[in-house]
């Protein structure tokens, strides 16, 4: 039996949220960005705009967050090396879909002295399943 094909088709969607050192805690979840029941995280970014300058290190992960469940803080990203230049860390899709609205957040951790400066921008993209914008064929 072949497979149907669904003329159903959508655009890929972009959410973003821009955040500072005053915005999140060392080791906790800071959820960024709103996602609907059937979403599929397709791809996105994490970019370091401004460098944390935290005493010792910073360090960031990407994880998401479901209704009142715990956080998994390392979802889309492990914790990465230490950002010492302004630069992005990818979001490495899973093929997770979201049975309930859920959130996709960062968690930085800072060694040392709290920082002073630092700022990034969380870019999520997501398609629903099943929504179709426009048909093809």
């Amino acid at each position: 039996m072949p497979i149907t094909k669904k003329s159903g088709r959508q655009e890929v969607i972009a959410a973003t949220a821009d955040f500072t050192f005053a915005d999140v805690t060392s080791g906790a979840y800071a959820a960024a960005v709103d996602l609907p029941a059937g979403a599929i995280v397709v791809g996105g970014h994490l970019a370091i705009t401004t460098i944390f300058n935290s005493a010792t290190d910073d360090k960031f992960s990407i994880g998401d967050k479901v209704g009142a469940a715990a956080a998994s803080n390392t979802t889309y990203a492990a914790q990465s090396a230490d950002i010492t230049a302004p630069g992005a860390v990818a979001i490495v899709p899973t093929g997770k879909k979201y049975s309930a609205s859920a959130t996709v957040g960062v968690v930085w951790t800072g060694t040392g002295a709290a920082p002073t400066a630092g700022a990034g921008r969380l870019t999520v993209l997501y398609i629903v399943d099943g929504r179709a914008a426009f048909s093809h064929g």
